[in-house]
């Protein structure tokens, strides 16, 4: 007959490459975790990316908000008015060829009002003719350049530490990356 063989397991074996396995690992660690504090990592940031989404949004958002912000001017010219008008006509007296005429109050008061009409009208006008919608295009178009400018001049090749870990500082640095434009 056959003999069954006993499988027999090395205890001292096995906690031995357990233990050589886990410091492999973290000496492999620990080399990688030395070399980034050290040399530090350099994080790419897209500015085609990052201006075009902030153009999107100032676009977005001023489409959206323009309107509301030119009602309320609206609502707020005939007062604007009225306190620039309010006493330019204090003296009722009109002066032709050296002759001086007395004006009826009546008069200067119509006066007035059809000043402030005149004024008011073309204000309105002047809001009512704006294009909105090429207004927030062109501050999205400045808000994209503004961006473009910032990253390029300002954070290009900036580095700063970062501590993740009271212990592990990581230097960072920044580059900027022309990508690009997918129009």
């Amino acid at each position: 007959m056959r003999k069954i063989l006993k499988r027999v397991y090395h205890t001292k074996s096995l906690i031995t490459g357990f233990l050589v396995g886990a410091f492999f690992v973290l000496f492999l660690f620990g080399a990688v975790l030395g070399f980034i504090s050290q040399k530090g990592v350099i994080v790419y940031i897209d500015s085609e990316e990052v201006a075009r989404t902030v153009q999107y949004q100032v676009t977005q958002h001023t489409a959206d908000n323009i309107p509301i912000f030119m009602d309320q001017a609206k609502k707020d010219v005939p007062q604007i008015v009225e306190e620039q008008i309010k006493g330019q006509f204090n003296s009722g007296k009109l002066e032709i060829a050296g002759f001086s005429f007395s004006l009826p109050e009546d008069f200067i008061l119509s006066l007035e009002g059809m000043l402030k009409e005149n004024i008011e009208t073309g204000i309105y006008s002047i809001i009512d003719g704006m294009d909105n919608e090429e207004l927030s295009q062109v501050l999205g178009d400045n808000a994209y350049f503004i961006v473009k400018k910032a990253l390029e001049e300002e954070y290009r090749g900036k580095s700063f530490t970062v501590k993740p870990m009271e212990w592990l500082s990581i230097l960072v640095t920044l580059e900027v990356e022309e990508g690009s434009a997918s129009e």
